[in-house]
């Protein structure tokens, strides 16, 4: 899954385009990275950059840079397979027959003037985050109701850095639970936490293991063959947990959300807190578990 959050607001008018910007990053509770443009000057820079999961364009800008950029996407849905929803308003009826005789345009709707605002948020929530998740989320009291997107970015990194380290080739991972569901207790020895405090999560993010698991690790990674946990070797629990969380900043990063660098800290035994969400792993070398603590920072 492709964690991509990105609305782009095209509009001559400063005003409108800061209003309706803000007016969408609270009604998402900042879920949604919202990039603006007066025109087409600096478009390809910073498509560039970042993949638009929906385009917003008041015809305002001009026939002219409204042509461009709707050449531009539909240049990069043919070329990059890029599928962006995209909003026209206008209320030009020989400029609209225009757009849809010159392109041809998928997954675009056409809206009238004067423009519904509280309905054109609702529609860019739903076409970056699938659905309305920021209020359902907000009135929500079920405590896996958390990103799944953006925890499913460290299980893809978690799976991509143990198995070019370890060459492991068969790991696989269940779906999230709740800690106190299990029906039996983890066998944790040793695990590393990240505290993460950002728009999409703040809480702490920990790999796991048993000590049978982490020590099959370390031997393959390290080459040196250990019985037990010790001094010496612990801090392979942080030096993985860091490896895994520079490649999940990355990929955050090149989708506009930036973290912090962290250090992350060794704990010793069981988790525990009142809410802790366990994704199991399997591989040949054992399992081991990514858990998160919602809140717990």
């Amino acid at each position: 899954m492709e964690f991509n959050r990105n609305a782009l607001i095209i509009d001559s008018s400063n005003e409108d385009r800061e209003l309706l910007k803000d007016k969408l990053l609270k009604a998402s509770a900042k879920k949604i990275i919202v990039f603006s443009l007066n025109g087409r000057q600096k478009l390809t820079e910073l498509t560039a950059q970042h993949k638009i999961k929906c385009l917003y364009i008041n015809a305002n800008i001009g026939k002219k840079d409204l042509f461009f950029i709707l050449k531009y996407f539909s240049m990069l849905r043919e070329k990059d397979g890029i599928e962006t929803a995209i909003f026209i308003a206008c209320d030009d009826y020989e400029l609209l027959q225009e757009i849809t005789n010159e392109f041809n345009l998928k997954n675009t709707q056409f809206l009238h003037m004067p423009l519904d605002t509280e309905d054109l948020v609702k529609k860019i929530q739903i076409a970056t985050l699938g659905k309305v998740e920021a209020v359902a989320k907000k009135a929500s009291s079920d405590p896996l109701n958390i990103d799944l997107e953006f925890v499913n970015v460290f299980i893809t990194n978690t799976k991509k850095v143990l198995t070019d380290m370890a060459q492991i080739k068969e790991l696989t991972h269940s779906a999230p639970m709740l800690m106190s569901n299990l029906k039996e207790p983890l066998n944790i020895a040793i695990s590393s936490k990240i505290l993460i405090s950002s728009t999409y999560f703040k809480g702490s993010y920990y790999i796991a293991f048993p000590e049978e698991t982490f020590l099959a690790l370390y031997n393959v990674v390290v080459q040196e063959a250990q019985s037990k946990i010790t001094d010496e070797n612990k801090d392979f629990a942080s030096e993985l947990a860091n490896i895994i969380y520079g490649q999940c900043k990355k990929k955050f990063s090149d989708d506009g959300l930036n973290l912090e660098m962290v250090i992350p800290s060794l704990h010793l035994g069981e988790i525990q807190y009142k809410v802790v969400i366990v994704i199991p792993f399997s591989c040949d070398l054992g399992k081991f578990y990514l858990a998160v603590a919602p809140g717990l920072i």
